[in-house]
């Protein structure tokens, strides 16, 4: 098959895009690999990297769950920041036996994971 066994970019599409795109930049402070008015990409230490782009369309619902999850290795940690920065962020919870993260949400409702892998 000629896809790769890889991910290559997350996409997220935003309709306010630069207000989101500089809360995503304060939040988490990544990498930016290229930016124009209508994209923004965040280089990632490993794995696919993270691509912000300006909607076509005037109004997005946002998913009701997160579809990725960004590694931490202090989720009380990432958590106190988000609260810090006045982001929206849920309570610490579990996620199976040996994860536990919580979400943070972007200025258009979008739902994101902050996690620990636990021991492996």
């Amino acid at each position: 098959m000629p896809v790769k066994n890889r991910i290559s970019r997350c996409f997220i599409h935003l309709v306010d895009f630069k207000n989101s795109k500089e809360w995503y930049k304060k939040m988490f402070n990544f990498k930016v690999a290229s930016e124009s008015n209508s994209h923004i990409v965040f280089k990632m230490d490993e794995g696919p990297s993270l691509t912000l782009l300006q909607a076509q369309v005037d109004h997005i619902t946002p998913l009701p769950y997160s579809v990725f999850f960004f590694e931490t290795d202090d989720v009380e940690k990432t958590f106190q920041e988000f609260k810090n920065k006045g982001a929206k962020v849920d309570d610490i919870e579990p996620f199976g036996v040996d994860m536990r993260g919580c979400h943070v949400y972007d200025p258009e409702g979008n739902m994101i994971l902050a996690c620990t892998l636990g021991e492996e």
